[in-house]
């Protein structure tokens, strides 16, 4: 046998390995050498021995795990859509952003999650000449924070309704009555319900608020509930609340009270939001209030209350229109054995309100306000058949701190009022007015409440056409342990009856103390002193008050 043919065998052998050799060379060479700038930014691989090993070239991406099959979109797509540049549309450089518009959802944005590992930040550039402040916001990240993100953050409980009356903001006394826990509520699906219920007993040392006093104890018991929306965009809340008390010898003064609402919040845009609430209230009417009856029976007030605001903000502006109505109904009361007819009493009163508000920063505010109300009565008073209609208006300016802070909330506004009677034989009712809302929390251990109220009540004593009533109180919240907190407070009203020589004050002095069991159970113990002086013969009196019990919420 010729050793010609071997030698040709192993010669080609030789050269299929050598061959082999060098693609593998050229393979891990092109792998470890970076490409031209010219391929990277076109997007086509350099031809090397790998890209042989794709079935097509467009198809060819470094990650694909199944490098035989094209993906479901490929990467020359014709049906992408890409970002126009024109060059002329100026944009937000690093620390920069575009000023936000009327409607813009994507604010505020959505949290980042923390990430492990040195972050580089890009070096803040100086500001550039010539930049339109109304395209490109050019404020620092502090500033942002400052004017925009509410430095307090989210509240459990849910108070989301809140633009209806500003003085009844629950808000601002939300951070007066700090606690050691807050309540945790019961989830149903996209709802959060709050159901509490105080259960106690009271002691009254002049039950009926009069010259004689007489003593009497009662057992009390108040549950409430709530119901919230916990939703991204606008808010639904439904609230029922009930007060019933059970004396021991002066069945007249039992309450059989209870309080219907129903508030939604509808937000148009993230800058325009419109509110509304309906609410139906039964009670029965305080000794101490004007016009009450001092012995018998006491009338039963039904009341029913509808209104809305509508708000829009249009940088630091914001504009806000209000309206509500009220309709109030008595009942006839038996008066030793003679029915007395309350329907005199009965009357509906509207009023329609604008705010315009001006933000320095979300902790501070000020505002101005305009308001008018009509007050029509079902019919004359049988004192001296005069009708009790009248208009009024009121003119407000103030100061508000924000409902969000953690050391200062509320508003405080003085202004003039003015209640016109339309019979020309009553007096208007007219002064200055002071309303304040405030809460403020020096310490982590205090906090101090101020309330003040200005307003024109009603009245069918003859001869008069109101009542200027201005009531002003400060409460002093501590914790002298985390679980123990006492509060002390003191009220002063005044009432001054417009055409008639009639002026009455009372001070209201409060002591409490509440020990937390746990986040569901707490104890309570509550004291006051009232002295109600009157220049009309026979109505001053002092009267103590004593209440003990348990809460129980979730």
């Amino acid at each position: 046998m010729s050793p010609r043919p071997r030698n040709r065998a192993l010669g080609l052998w030789l050269a299929a390995v050598a061959g082999a050799c060098a693609c593998l060379g050229a393979d891990a060479a092109w792998a470890q050498s970076p490409r031209s700038e010219q391929d990277a930014s076109s997007g086509v691989s350099s031809p090397s021995g790998a890209s042989r090993n794709r079935a097509s070239g467009p198809y060819f991406e470094d990650n694909e795990t199944a490098p035989d099959l094209p993906p479901i979109i490929s990467s020359d797509d014709p049906t992408a859509d890409f970002p126009e540049d024109d060059s002329l549309a100026p944009r937000p450089g690093p620390g920069q952003r575009a000023v936000l518009r009327d409607g813009d959802l994507s604010y505020p944005p959505e949290p980042r999650a923390q990430q492990d590992g040195r972050i580089d930040q890009p070096e803040q550039q100086t500001i550039v000449d010539g930049i339109d402040p109304m395209t490109i916001d050019t404020r620092s990240a502090e500033d942002f924070d400052a004017f925009e993100n509410p430095p307090a953050g989210y509240d459990p409980l849910l108070f989301q309704i809140e633009d209806i009356d500003p003085l009844s903001d629950r808000r601002t006394r939300r951070l007066a009555r700090f606690e050691p826990y807050d309540p945790v509520g019961i989830r149903i699906g996209s709802f959060v319900m709050f159901p509490e219920i105080e259960i106690g007993g009271s002691g009254y040392s002049n039950v009926l608020r009069s010259q004689n006093p007489q003593s009497d104890v009662a057992i009390d018991v108040r549950p409430t509930v709530r119901v919230v929306s916990d939703w991204n965009r606008h808010a639904l809340e439904f609230s029922v609340a009930s007060t019933l008390s059970f004396y021991n010898e002066f069945d007249s003064e039992n309450d059989r009270a209870y309080r219907l609402e129903a508030r939604g919040r509808v937000d148009i845009t993230s800058r325009t939001n419109v509110q509304a609430f309906a609410a139906r209230e039964y009670s029965q009417e305080s000794r101490s209030a004007i016009d009450a009856n001092a012995a018998g029976e006491r009338a039963d007030l039904t009341l029913h209350r509808g209104g809305g605001t509508i708000s829009h903000r249009f940088n630091r502006l914001t504009l806000q229109l209000r309206g509500s109505v009220n309709d109030y109904q008595y009942s006839d009361v038996d008066v030793g054995g003679v029915t007395q007819s309350n329907r005199d009493r009965n009357y509906t009163a509207t009023e329609e309100a604008i705010r315009a508000t001006w933000e320095f920063k979300p902790t501070l505010q000020a505002f101005t306000e305009v308001a008018i109300n009509q007050r029509r009565y079902e019919t004359i008073a049988q004192s001296d058949g005069i009708s009790r209609d009248s208009d009024g208006e009121r003119y407000r300016v103030g100061l508000s701190f924000g409902t969000t802070g953690r050391v200062l909330r509320g508003e405080v506004a003085v202004g003039y009022g003015r209640q016109t009677p339309t019979d020309g034989r009553l007096e208007p009712i007219e002064g200055i007015i002071v309303d304040a809302n405030i809460a403020w929390r020096p310490t982590e251990l205090t906090t101090v409440l101020l309330n003040a109220r200005s307003d024109v009540s009603e009245t069918t004593t003859a001869g008069s056409g109101g009542v200027f009533t201005r009531a002003a109180g400060v409460e002093v919240r501590h914790a002298f342990r985390r679980h123990l907190i006492g509060t002390a407070g003191i009220t002063y009203t005044d009432q001054d009856y417009v055409g008639v020589p009639i002026a009455e004050n009372e001070i209201l002095g409060d002591l409490g103390l509440e020990y937390f069991l746990s986040r569901e159970a707490v104890l309570f113990g509550r004291y006051r002193h009232t002295r109600f002086n009157s220049n009309s013969p026979g109505a001053s009196y002092d009267s103590d008050e004593v209440k003990v019990g348990v809460r129980l919420r979730r």
